[in-house]
C-alpha cells in the first residue's frame, strides 16, 4: 500500500523527526504508534527507613531499618550494618557475628557472643494510651505529668518523678468549660483542675487543647493537657 503525505513545517530536526515517526506509522495502516512505543517506564519511589528505639538489658540503641538491610546505633560505639537474612519468624539481620533479631515490639541482640533482650521504646502518650489512660497532663520546672485512668486511678508524678502519688478518681464537678477532680490519699489533698483553654507546653513548644492545674496540699502546679481516649 502507497501512502502519499505532503507536510509543509519549519526545517527543525526534531520537528522533522516527529513527521518522520507519524508517516512511518501511517505507512503500516496505523493512526497513532502503539501504547508500549511511547510509554516511559517509572522508577517507584523508595520507601523511607523507619527509625526505632529499642532498650536492652545494659544498653541503649537505635535501628534504622531498610527493605534489605538495618543500621544499629549504639551510644559510644560503632554503628552496624546487618544485612537482612532468611528467618523462619520475625525479621532477622546478621552479618555472621552480629545478630538483630527482631519479633514486633520484641528483639534480641547477639553481639560478640554475648546476648541481651530488647524492647521498643514507646513515645510516652502512645505508652499511656497502650495502657488505658484516659487523660494526660504535662508541667515543668520542675517536670511534671499526671495520668487519669476513669476506671481506675489518678496518678501525679512530679519533681522530675522523684516523687508520686495515686489516688482513687472521684466524680468530677463540671462548671461550664472546666472539669475539677477533687481527690484525698492518705494525708494529702489532690485537685486537678482542667479547663477548655489552649495551652503551649514551656519546653516542647507543642499546643494542647486544655490548661491544668494540679494542687497537692498547698502547692500548686501548672501544666498542660489533652484527652487521649481515642488513641487506644
Amino acid at each position: 500500500m502507497k501512502v502519499k503525505v505532503q507536510v509543509q513545517v519549519p526545517s527543525h530536526r526534531s520537528v522533522g523527526c516527529v513527521l518522520l515517526i507519524a508517516i512511518v506509522f501511517a505507512a503500516c495502516g496505523s493512526s497513532s504508534p502503539p501504547a508500549d512505543a511511547i510509554a516511559v517506564k517509572q522508577t517507584p519511589p523508595a520507601k523511607p527507613p523507619i527509625v526505632a528505639r529499642f532498650d536492652c538489658d545494659t544498653l541503649g540503641l537505635t535501628a534504622t531499618f531498610h527493605d534489605d538491610q538495618v543500621l544499629i546505633e549504639i551510644p559510644e560505639q560503632r554503628a552496624r550494618t546487618l544485612p537482612r537474612v532468611v528467618s523462619g519468624s520475625g525479621v532477622r539481620y546478621s552479618n555472621g557475628s552480629d545478630t538483630f533479631w527482631n519479633e514486633g515490639r520484641e528483639a534480641t541482640l547477639e553481639l560478640s557472643g554475648h546476648t541481651q533482650t530488647c524492647r521498643e521504646r514507646q513515645e510516652p502518650w502512645q505508652e499511656a494510651a497502650d495502657r488505658g489512660v484516659d487523660f494526660r497532663a504535662v508541667g515543668q520546672e520542675p517536670g511534671w505529668f499526671l495520668e487519669i485512668d476513669k476506671d481506675k486511678q489518678i496518678r501525679f508524678v512530679y519533681d522530675y518523678a522523684e516523687h508520686q502519688v495515686t489516688a482513687p478518681v472521684p466524680a468530677p464537678t463540671v462548671k461550664g468549660a472546666s472539669t475539677v477532680y477533687d481527690a484525698m490519699v492518705e494525708s494529702h489533698r489532690l485537685i486537678v483542675q482542667i479547663e477548655n483553654a489552649s495551652c503551649t507546653d514551656a519546653m516542647s513548644g507543642e499546643v494542647f487543647p486544655q490548661s491544668v492545674s494540679v494542687t497537692l496540699d498547698s502547692r500548686t502546679l501548672l501544666g498542660c493537657g489533652k484527652d487521649i481516649v481515642s488513641e487506644h
